[in-house]
């Protein structure tokens, strides 16, 4: 009897720390961020993908995807410094950015009727927005930075 209470309790402290955490994530994620700490964010919110996707946990999935549709914007510092950087190249960019935020919002809807093929569809287009857009930007920007 004393071994079930014990394990209850432990169930029910990380049940709450896993809502604290979760609610401290919604409140603490601020509107505009730098572009590295965001996209630091946005691998956390891929890692949460990946896991729901691993584990059929469609809730994670749909959690990552509207985290990454959500995500804040850059500071305008850092606009600046891209659309110095990328001069014509903006509109790809943004059209890159477009493509992402479409299909996590689409993900998140296929997550939450857990329609699985849908979810892997919009997934995949969701990683190859992020890889084309690094492949084709990335080095241009970390040079801007120096």
């Amino acid at each position: 009897m004393n071994n079930s209470r014990i394990l209850i309790t432990g169930i029910l402290v990380l049940a709450l720390s896993m809502m604290a955490f979760q609610s401290v994530r919604e409140q603490a994620q601020p509107r505009t961020m730098s572009l590295v700490p965001m996209m630091r964010l946005l691998l956390d919110d891929m890692y949460t993908i990946d896991e729901g996707l691993y584990t059929h946990n469609y809730s994670m999935i749909e959690e990552g995807a509207k985290a990454i549709a959500e995500h804040p914007v850059m500071t305008e510092e850092d606009k600046k410094l891209v659309k110095t950087a990328l001069e014509e190249d903006m509109q790809r960019f943004v059209n890159f950015d477009m493509i992402v935020h479409h299909h996590a919002d689409s993900l998140a809807e296929a997550a939450r009727a857990q329609k699985m093929n849908e979810v892997l569809r919009h997934y995949r287009i969701v990683q190859q927005g992020c890889v084309d857009c690094h492949s084709n930007f990335r080095t241009t920007i970390i040079e801007a930075r120096k």
